[in-house]
C-alpha cells in the first residue's frame, strides 16, 4: 500500500454511511489494483428486506463494493486534497455463484484490466469467508477532479 495512512484514503471516496462500504483497504497499487474488507452485519441496512427470516447480502452490493475498491485503486493520487470522481458506467458478465449473509467478511479485489480516454475497465472478484459470491466486470468513468475537504466533496472540473 502507498504511504499515504489508509483512513486517509478512505476518505477519499465520495460515498458516506450507509453507503461506503469498504471497512479496510488491505491493499492498493495506485493505478493497477486494490483489495478491500468489509464485515457483512446483520445491523446493515440492506439486510432490512432482503430477506426477513433469511438475510442475503444483495448481489448490488457486492457489485458497489467492488466498485468502490477500484475506485480507490484508480482515483487515488499521490496529491493527499485532490482525487479523481469516478462513476460506474457499465457492468459486464457479472455471476453469483454463492450467496452471503450476515457475519462474513466480504474482500473485494479488483484489477485494472484496461483503459481508454476517460474509462477505465475493471475485472473483479468478492468473497465471503474465502468463498467466491461474486465475479465480473465493470467500467468507471473520470467525470473530474474532486478537490476534497475536511468536512464534505467539492466538485471541480
Amino acid at each position: 500500500m502507498s504511504a499515504t495512512p489508509q483512513g486517509d484514503l478512505l476518505a477519499r471516496l465520495p460515498h458516506r454511511p450507509p453507503m461506503r462500504l469498504v471497512d479496510e483497504i488491505i491493499e492498493i497499487a495506485i493505478g493497477s489494483h486494490g483489495r478491500a474488507r468489509r464485515v457483512a452485519r446483520i445491523s446493515d441496512w440492506y439486510f432490512d428486506g432482503h430477506f426477513p427470516g433469511d438475510p442475503v447480502i444483495p448481489a448490488i452490493v457486492l457489485v458497489e463494493l467492488l466498485a468502490q475498491t477500484a475506485g480507490l485503486a484508480v482515483a487515488s493520487s499521490e496529491s493527499p486534497d485532490a482525487t479523481r470522481s469516478l462513476r460506474v458506467a457499465a457492468f459486464t458478465n457479472f455471476r453469483f455463484p454463492a450467496a452471503a449473509g450476515p457475519g462474513v467478511i466480504l474482500e473485494a479485489t479488483a484489477r485494472v484490466a484496461g483503459r481508454l480516454g476517460r474509462l477505465t475497465k475493471i475485472e473483479g472478484t468478492v468473497t465471503a469467508d474465502g468463498r467466491l459470491v461474486a465475479t465480473g466486470g465493470l467500467t468507471l468513468a473520470d467525470v473530474g477532479q474532486v478537490v476534497l475537504t475536511v468536512d464534505d466533496h467539492t466538485h471541480s472540473g
